[in-house]
């Protein structure tokens, strides 16, 4: 049985000393029903209790008060109407790839918030050099994007896995992290100048579309009349894909495939509303935001 912490003073501290509740009373300026509920177990410590007690006894208030909370959780039967809290599926499927085939201690979530974080003094190195070398790009953006981290912060850590640690580079990280928001969306929507092949830009798009914590520079590219129309109508395309609504597009588009190099569309994708020909399947993006791959 969990002792309540009177019992424990009385037993090792007043007792020995020969201490009545009255003469308690007078040493630590406290009532006498104060005192008789403690004897009772009609009162909990508090921490100006506890810490009168432990100046009296030279003893750690600290200690005192984690008896009580022993004490009060052994003897409180009642069960909260609380569900458990589940982690995020790419959560779990992130820390699942980060702890394979590793001995002793597990990553915990934790531990991803605080790799994240901008203290280096606590970073875990360990955590660091897996993150780069044993999870999947695709996976850490669907992390980020769950966890609303921008990409400056994926920057930074690939900064300092391959400068620091000596990590081996990665062409695809450092194709995707060389861009700024602002460059990214210009070759999400202009991307005829930017990629050689559909497969090369739809890469480029799951990735950065995700990563895209403020979705309206999108629109905004599209409301620019100073700016092609084709590009325009991407613009619109693209943030429709990604919030989900469906803004008005202000003029009458032409028809245009969503990679500028396209001579035809390669499925059967077709965004009336917006005149958008897609040589990148809805489909495919979709299955990526739910799962972090394709």
């Amino acid at each position: 049985m969990v002792q309540h912490p009177m019992d424990f003073l009385r037993k090792h501290y007043i007792e020995p000393a020969g201490l009545t509740q009255d003469t308690l009373c007078d040493h630590l300026f406290l009532g006498k029903k104060t005192v008789s509920e403690l004897y009772q177990h009609k009162r909990a410590l508090t921490v100006s209790t506890a810490k009168k007690l432990g100046k009296l006894f030279e003893v750690s208030p600290q200690k005192l008060l984690e008896i009580q909370a022993s004490y009060d959780l052994a003897n409180d039967l009642t069960e909260p109407d609380i569900k458990p809290l589940k982690l995020p599926t790419n959560t779990k499927s992130l820390l699942t790839l980060l702890n394979a085939d590793r001995s002793g201690d597990k990553y915990t979530t934790a531990d991803l918030v605080q790799l994240f974080r901008d203290d280096q003094e606590l970073m875990n190195t360990k955590l660091l050099y897996a993150l780069f070398t044993k999870a999947p790009l695709s996976k850490v953006v669907k992390y980020m994007a769950d966890m609303r981290i921008g990409v400056s912060h994926l920057k930074h850590l690939y900064m300092l896995y391959t400068k620091r640690e000596g990590g081996k580079p990665n062409l695809t990280y450092e194709r995707l992290l060389a861009d700024d928001d602002k460059t990214a969306i210009l070759k999400l929507c202009d991307n005829g100048h930017f990629f050689n092949d559909p497969r090369e830009f739809e890469e480029y798009l799951f990735y950065r579309l995700r990563l895209l914590r403020h979705k309206k520079p999108l629109k905004d590219l599209a409301m620019d009349a100073t700016k092609p129309q084709a590009v325009r109508q991407r613009a619109l395309y693209l943030y429709s894909l990604a919030t989900g609504t469906k803004p008005k597009l202000g003029f009458q588009p032409n028809p245009t495939t969503l990679f500028a190099n396209s001579k035809r569309p390669t499925t059967d994708l077709k965004a009336d509303k917006y005149g958008v020909m897609g040589s990148v399947d809805t489909a495919r993006y979709n299955q990526f935001v739910a799962t972090g791959g394709y």
